[in-house]
């Protein structure tokens, strides 16, 4: 995920450099969509991280508990 970030960082300061200070157009294109991923990364929620996982078989049970931190 963090060369996903370093890709739209990339992009949006080739964008800059060479598309809005250089005037070139397709520059400006590709700085412009990065912007919009690295901003949709951002904004739209991430999927939780399975930290464990284990089969239960007949009769078995789980409990969960939660501890405030201090």
């Amino acid at each position: 995920m963090r060369l996903l970030d370093r890709l739209f960082r990339a992009g949006m300061r080739h964008g800059w450099s060479r598309g809005v200070r250089d005037g070139n157009p397709v520059w400006i294109a590709v700085g412009g969509v990065a912007l919009v991923g690295y901003l949709a990364r951002r904004v739209l929620p991430r999927q939780a991280e399975v930290v464990f996982s284990e089969k239960l078989g007949p009769g078995q049970s789980i409990r969960i508990t939660h501890e405030a931190s201090p």
